[in-house]
Order: structure tokens, then C-alpha cells, then sequence
């Protein structure tokens, strides 16, 4: 399968014409990641300062994080509006098709796959393709910025970042060779439960008729294992990511803790050296 790159996203954005709010949520959240350093720098830079009294201090810090919330706020407004419109737009386009559909489309197609189009695609498309995108922005910005944050303050985990950088976009991309398989088999799995609980529920009366109640459940709690087979694969791939991206991040932690440490040591004793002279 493989990466399919930004075409899915930028097709994403295309519809309800999302950009803009794009752009403002991002813009948002960027006011407000650098308004928490400057709260954080507030705080740690008057708060043994005796010129600055404890009321101005809890006020100002407090007064920032009001203005943070407002930023957040917005973040959060812009991206449900995009998730509304780009939803609208490509159901009224979905509904259009199949309404505007010939009769060799449905006679080909089993009616669980369009079901499972309009019911739980669209719910993934609904509430969790905006909410994923802008969240999985933000993480990497966060992250970034963190790295870029350390590097200032010690240029030696240079060589510890930049190989946590390539093992973890190794990392990902052979996790999404069998993650989008195992995302599709699950896609089909589920067409099949929906479609025989739409042809059971149909043929209901014939299936009591003839006394075949429990060959059809049955057979529908095969279906319903079947399907679950893959989900449960999925989140073993997305524990098996997310334990190598843990142990990434505890190296690169460790590291940090390590650096800095020697680098107050340093500091400590050049300034013991320089008073004793």
C-alpha cells in the first residue's frame, strides 16, 4: 500500500473550501504554543525577583492564560468548521452519485459496501479526519519545536535527534505498509456484516417460515468474528508503533536529562573557578 502522500489531504481540504479555516486553526494553535513559553518564561524569570510583587505575578501569569484559553478556543472553532463543511460537501457529492447511479451500479455493488460507505466512512470523515489532521499538525510542530529547543541549549543531541528523526520515519512507513491493508480487510469485513443483517432483516418472514433461526445467527456471529479479527490485528500494529515511538522518545528524554545535567555541572564550576579567583 504504501504512502499515498498529501493528495488525500489536499483533496480533503478542497471540499467546503477548507483551507482558510485550515490555515486560522494553525495559526491559532502557533499563538498559542509560543504564548505558553512566554507564560512559562514569565514565571520562571520574576518569580525570585523581588521587584515584582506575588499579586502581579499570579495576575499576569493568569491574565496570559485567559488570553491562551481565547486562542484555544478559536483553534477549536475553526477546525469544527471545517470538518462541517468539508463533511457537508462530500455527502451532498456522495448522495449525488448514487441517486444519478445505473441500475448496473447496484446490480454489481453488494448493497453492505454502500452502506458501509454512507454509515461508517462517512463517520470517520465526520469526526475524525479534521480533529486527526489539524491534532497530528499540531504534534509534529510541538515536537519540532521541542527538538529546536534543545539543540540551543546543548548542539550534542544533534546526534541523538537526527537518527530519531530517520528510525522513526523508517518506523512509519513499515507500519503503514500493513496498516492500510489491515484497515481495508477490516472496511470489508464490515460490508459483509452489514450487508447479511440488511438481507436477514429483509427476508425475515421466509427465514422464521422455514425454521432457520439459528443457521442464520449463527452465520452472522461468523460474520461478526470475522470482522473482528482485523480490528483486533489494527490495534496490535498501532500497540506495536506505539511501543518502538515510546522507546524513541525515552532515549531522546534520557539524552536530554543527561545533557543538561552536565551542562549545569560545566557551568558550575567555571563559576566556582572564576569566584575563587
Amino acid at each position: 500500500m504504501g504512502d499515498t502522500g498529501l493528495k488525500p489531504y489536499l483533496q480533503y481540504l478542497k471540499y467546503g473550501r477548507g483551507f482558510l479555516p485550515f490555515y486560522l486553526s494553525k495559526l491559532s494553535y502557533i499563538i498559542f504554543t509560543v504564548g505558553q513559553l512566554l507564560q512559562t518564561y514569565w514565571l520562571a524569570a520574576n518569580v525570585q525577583n523581588s521587584s515584582v510583587s506575588q499579586l502581579k505575578l499570579i495576575a499576569v501569569y493568569t491574565g496570559i492564560g485567559l488570553s491562551l484559553s481565547l486562542f484555544l478556543l478559536l483553534r477549536s472553532f475553526f477546525v469544527v468548521h471545517l470538518s462541517l463543511g468539508a463533511s457537508q460537501s462530500i455527502l451532498s457529492t456522495l448522495l449525488s452519485s448514487l441517486f444519478r447511479a445505473p441500475m448496473s451500479f447496484y446490480d454489481s455493488t453488494p448493497l453492505g459496501r454502500i452502506l458501509s460507505r454512507v454509515s461508517s466512512d462517512l463517520s470517520v470523515v465526520d469526526l475524525d479526519v479534521a480533529f486527526k489532521l489539524t491534532f497530528a499538525i499540531g504534534a509534529a510542530f510541538n515536537a519540532y519545536s521541542s527538538f529546536g529547543v534543545l539543540t540551543i541549549l546543548s548542539w550534542e543531541l544533534v546526534f541523538i535527534i537526527l537518527p530519531t528523526i530517520y528510525l522513526c520515519i523508517i518506523i512509519q512507513r513499515y507500519y503503514l505498509a500493513g496498516g492500510k491493508e489491515l484497515m481495508r480487510i477490516n472496511g470489508t469485513t464490515k460490508s459483509l456484516v452489514a450487508s447479511y443483517l440488511a438481507e436477514s432483516i429483509a427476508g425475515a418472514m421466509t427465514i422464521r417460515a422455514f425454521g432457520e433461526e439459528d443457521r442464520h445467527f449463527s452465520k452472522n456471529l461468523g460474520f461478526i468474528d470475522m470482522q473482528a479479527s482485523p480490528f483486533f490485528y489494527s490495534f496490535t500494529a498501532n500497540e506495536w508503533l506505539i511501543l518502538r515511538l515510546e522507546i524513541l522518545c525515552a532515549i531522546v528524554l534520557s539524552s536530554s536529562a543527561f545533557a543538561l545535567t552536565l551542562l549545569n555541572t560545566s557551568a558550575s564550576k567555571s563559576g566556582g573557578l572564576s569566584n575563587s579567583r
